[in-house]
């Protein structure tokens, strides 16, 4: 669909207006902006041309106009301009980016979190995942009496800890002796291939003694299957409260329902499909029923092992989208250089005592 120049002009003025607002737009509030130099009927004509062409809707006869989901998408791809961010606001993202180093999925759950407060909007997550995690080590220490921790990493630097306890207590010795014949069986394996066979080569070498194997044997399952499953969650959903547009109790139940589903939540992110570059849904656009008069904005971010996962901001279809994209994007990229260099470069769990042969 082409524009001329005076079209665009009037087209991202009601945009910004709108965004800026939640009125709906006159010609005579856009004729009052200098950079325009248009007179009221004028622009009054070329907004009844863009109504025409589907770019805006006029919600009740007398009111202005407001952008339409084709308004909005014209406004993304060809008008907006690049929003540059303040000192101040880089410096927040950096300190709300830089966590205490932790396990991975903390990490990304408090950024997410951290955005979320600063966007003023709810963020969805999605933590790296490998296609199948292979063991690369694994570790039993002992924490109290008849209590062990099991830590088991995967071969792009991913850790789950599971706390078992025990009905006897072992030595320090024998947690030792433990770790060292479960990797000589169970490290380069994937889930799948950890089978019958493996575990009687384990409990062979370990000798009579042992009920603790059957227990082990399931926290490796469960930690390695949580690696390898591609976790998703939304964090901030009340921010949403503060928006004009959800202010039925009604419709927000509604959405906070939608929202709250992870299959839904999947649809999103599938939809986007970040790859290497950040995508922009608004309206029909989402593949879920109910969310048509909103919008997501989806960035992909780095971890090491060359993992990748997602962050995104779901809210109005009336968002400040020049800003939160660049928001976004700096936020992603701290991350990533956080999960990267810092975090990914010595590939362990930080915070929870000696575990660097991990």
């Amino acid at each position: 669909m082409a524009l001329d120049d005076r079209k665009k002009q009037i087209l991202q003025a009601i945009v910004e207006d709108y965004i800026s607002t939640a009125e709906p737009v006159g010609s005579r509030s856009i004729s009052k902006k200098p950079e325009l130099n248009l007179s009221a009927a004028t622009i009054r004509n070329e907004m009844g041309d863009l109504e025409d062409m589907g770019l805006l809707v006029q919600p009740h006869t007398s009111a202005g106009r407001v952008p339409s989901t084709g308004g909005y998408r014209m406004y993304v791809d060809s008008l907006m301009e690049k929003y540059e961010m303040t000192a101040v606001e880089m410096e927040q993202i950096k300190q709300a980016a830089s966590m205490k180093k932790q396990e991975l999925e903390k990490i990304v759950r408090d950024v997410a979190a951290a955005f979320s407060g600063l966007s003023g909007l709810p963020v969805i997550g999605v933590l790296p995942a490998a296609e199948a995690s292979v063991v690369k080590n694994l570790k039993i220490v002992r924490v109290d009496t008849c209590a062990v921790m099991v830590i088991v990493s995967d071969r792009s630097g991913l850790i789950k800890t599971k706390l078992l306890r025990l009905s006897e207590d072992i030595s320090d010795e024998f947690a030792g002796q433990l770790t060292a014949i479960l990797n000589e069986n169970l490290s380069g394996l994937t889930l799948s291939e950890i089978n019958l066979s493996n575990i009687m080569e384990v409990r062979s070498a370990i000798g009579e003694n042992f009920e603790i194997l059957t227990s082990v044997i399931e926290l490796v399952h469960e930690a390695v299957s949580e690696i390898d499953e591609r976790q998703i969650f939304i964090d901030g959903l009340p921010n949403l409260l503060n928006f004009p547009e959800y202010s039925s109790v009604d419709k927000v139940k509604e959405l906070f329902k939608i929202l709250e589903k992870r299959e839904n939540l999947t649809k999103i992110v599938m939809a986007g499909a970040p790859g290497g570059s950040t995508k922009i849904l608004i309206g029909d656009e989402i593949p879920v029923e109910g969310l048509k008069e909103n919008s997501v904005i989806l960035a992909p971010y780095r971890a090491f092992g060359n993992l990748n996962g997602v962050l995104g901001v779901f809210g109005p279809a009336r968002m400040d989208y020049s800003k939160i994209v660049s928001a976004l994007e700096f936020f992603t990229n701290q991350l990533s250089s956080v999960l990267t260099q810092d975090f990914g470069s010595k590939q362990k769990l930080i915070g929870k005592g000696d575990d660097s042969d991990v």
